[in-house]
């Protein structure tokens, strides 16, 4: 009989897919990409520059109302992922999504979509300057671990560093994509926030888009299953958030693994269908 705890087998949150995911970055910054320009490290070595693709970036200063660039304020997290021709993260608050296209250090971005959550002053401010940045950027460049995104002139719009891979526990995680049940995964509704916070005790808590719900997860390398799942009982609305919060209970039901790629969680069964997809915001 397995007597061990909720969290027994657990080394850290993510650190074992952190470990993984910092190894492939250190492997592919060895190849410089266009746009990139060597630093020197402490032994006065060139430094690689990590590739603008497939890197996971956080945003360190941003173009201010006044052209300069402004730092960003503690406790907001903005992202950005480059992969095959879309690019992804946190603008601040809301999650988005567009489109780009790069060319030697030519980089263009287009399409750009938020989702529709509500946003204190501070973070809103940030997230406006950011998203309207991006529609401006026309050049790149890449020093070590740090990205600059420039409009034209060469002014820089935006300036990144290489993003720390998200520990599992202390993150909330914001659901982007929940299993229908039919062999699929959809978009989260509109209008409504799916979130999942892991405790270092072995439990977990969130909204599932209506009603808030608790339950315990246990742990084991890449292994993860929920269970004494519970949620509060308020009537919702709109028929289509009930729907989506059985399916999400659902979803978590059937979790037999988890990975993580850049500031995303994946929830997987046991044949490897996706179950559940987050995206990694800063505890509230």
């Amino acid at each position: 009989m397995d007597d061990r705890s909720p969290v027994a087998g657990r080394t850290g949150g993510l650190r074992p897919l952190v470990t993984l995911t910092a190894v492939a970055v250190v492997a592919l910054a060895a190849c410089t990409s266009a746009g990139s320009s060597p630093s020197a490290d402490a032994s006065g070595s060139p430094a690689p520059a990590a590739p603008l693709e497939g890197t996971p970036w956080q945003l360190t200063e941003y173009m201010g109302p006044g052209g300069g660039t402004l730092p960003v304020p503690e406790g907001i997290a903005a992202t950005a992922l480059f992969e095959r021709g879309t690019v992804s993260g946190n603008s601040g608050c809301n999650s988005y999504t567009g489109s780009y296209v790069v060319d030697g250090d030519a980089l263009t971005v287009s399409g750009v979509a938020t989702t529709m959550m509500a946003c204190e002053p501070v973070p809103t401010a940030v997230e406006q300057a950011f998203t309207a940045a991006l529609a401006k950027v026309t050049t790149y460049s890449i020093s070590g671990d740090v990205l600059e995104l420039k409009t034209t002139g060469g002014k820089v719009g935006l300036r990144f560093k290489v993003a720390e891979p998200p520990s599992l526990t202390g993150t909330r995680w914001v659901a982007t994509q929940i299993n229908n049940g039919k062999g699929g995964v959809a978009s989260v509704v509109a209008g409504t926030t799916v979130t999942a916070l892991f405790g270092d005790d072995g439990t977990v808590t969130g909204s599932s888009g209506c009603n808030d719900y608790s339950g315990s997860y246990t742990i084991d390398g890449s292994n993860l299953t929920f269970s004494a799942l519970t949620s509060t009982r308020k009537a919702c609305v709109d028929e289509a958030v009930t729907t989506q919060e059985t399916q999400y209970l659902a979803a978590l039901g059937k979790v037999k693994t988890f990975g993580s790629a850049g500031d995303r969680l994946q929830l997987r069964d046991e044949g490897g269908a996706l179950q559940v997809v987050y995206e990694a915001t800063l505890p509230q």
